[in-house]
């Protein structure tokens, strides 16, 4: 019987993806800094803009909370530093193109149209006698 059981093989596998993730990680938030470059004071200005508007994410936004509250500065947060926490990673997974974009200075791309929820009382319902 071999030492490696079914949990010793599940334990490894999280392991392996946790150590993948990570490392794809540091290489996403290493693509974010420009050529090399520190984030200036107006890159980050803009970032903290983005990040407490309604068109951030919701893991952008928690990130800004934490960073508010003293726990990260979006220094390391743009340099890379902060690339091993969750709360960071998940914040650059989900607007990575927007904050890229505003690291070199661009507009950020169009935030997706989202349907409003009273858009779906613009539809006609038809109610018919037998309906009361």
């Amino acid at each position: 019987m071999s030492w490696r059981t079914a949990e010793v093989l599940a334990a490894e596998d999280v392991l392996a993806r946790s150590i993948a993730d990570a490392e794809k990680s540091m290489r996403q938030a290493e693509k974010l800094r420009a050529a090399g470059r520190e984030p200036s004071a107006e890159d980050i200005r803009r970032v903290i803009a983005f990040a407490k508007s309604p068109a951030a994410s919701m893991a952008l936004q928690a990130l800004q909370r934490r960073i508010a509250g003293g726990h990260l500065s979006w220094r390391q947060v743009l340099s890379g530093e902060a690339g091993h926490d969750q709360g960071v990673r998940a914040a650059l997974d989900a607007d990575r193109e927007h904050i890229a974009a505003l690291c070199l200075g661009e507009a950020p791309p169009p935030p997706p149209v989202r349907r409003r929820r009273d858009d779906d009382d613009d539809e006609q319902i038809a109610i018919t006698e037998d309906a009361w």
